[in-house]
């Protein structure tokens, strides 16, 4: 991922030369900048979370389920079916509609 993440800052610093230079296709030139930000946000952060291939990976969208505003839990089920004993996780995030799940596909 390096070498990515290299490549795109390189063309980083040359569109932030052609902006100070005042070339006069500036729109242009900030769409590409906003363009790789967001690509170097991205590549940056699955590099530091060490993720692998794109096909390692199950991205599932959580749909609205027409029942008003509510979030999703997330429980430990501790292997059964007896809701009594389940964990919820209690992390200070809530998780809605529209959220995206990134699951790991087993080896």
């Amino acid at each position: 991922m390096n070498y990515a993440i290299q490549v795109l800052q390189e063309k980083q610093v040359e569109l932030v030369a052609q902006l100070r230079e005042g070339n006069a296709n500036k729109a242009a030139i900030l769409k590409q900048k906003k363009e790789i930000d967001t690509a170097l946000n991205w590549l940056e952060t699955i590099d530091k979370q060490n993720l692998g291939q794109v096909s390692d990976y199950e991205w599932v969208e959580l749909p609205f389920m027409n029942n008003g505003y509510s979030s999703y839990r997330i429980m430990d089920d501790g292997e059964t079916d007896n809701r009594e004993h389940w964990i919820e996780f209690k992390a200070p995030i809530e998780v809605t509609a529209t959220d995206f799940l990134v699951l790991k596909k087993p080896k």
